[in-house]
């Protein structure tokens, strides 16, 4: 027998085959695996935790990138309204213009002289009672 196995015998003897729930909650692990074990929790809650901010502050440089591409767009946009606003305002005031000329009694008359039309000497105007009369 060693000098470690005589050490640790008397003590095997001492222990009572299962231990009491108090003596389980009070034990420290003492070995070097529990040790690792910490720090390898910490470690791993470490890079969790790093992870996770790196991540959060990806998906926020995301969005800020979504909004300002939607801001931009939506500038884009209504420069190209504004564009289409004004040019649609300078063909109606063509179109105002055009009418008007269309619409002058001298280009009415000058018009339907091309055509061969001439001037009534008469206009005859019927009652309106007449007309209903009829019906």
């Amino acid at each position: 027998m060693t000098f470690a196995q005589a050490v640790r015998a008397p003590q095997a003897r001492r222990m009572p085959h299962r231990p009491n729930r108090q003596a389980i909650a009070h034990r420290r692990p003492a070995s070097r695996q529990a040790t690792r074990l910490r720090a390898a929790s910490w470690e791993i809650r470490s890079f969790l935790l790093a992870s996770g901010v790196i991540v959060a502050c990806f998906l926020l440089v995301l969005l800020y990138l979504a909004q300002a591409t939607a801001v931009s767009a939506a500038g884009y946009e209504a420069q190209r309204l504004l564009a289409q606003r004004d040019e649609l305002r300078r063909q109606n005031a063509l179109l105002v213009i055009e009418s008007a000329r269309l619409d002058s009694p001298a280009r009415v008359e000058t018009e339907a002289q091309r055509l061969g039309l001439v001037r009534a000497a008469t206009i005859r105007v019927v009652a309106s009672e007449a007309v209903a009369a009829a019906r």
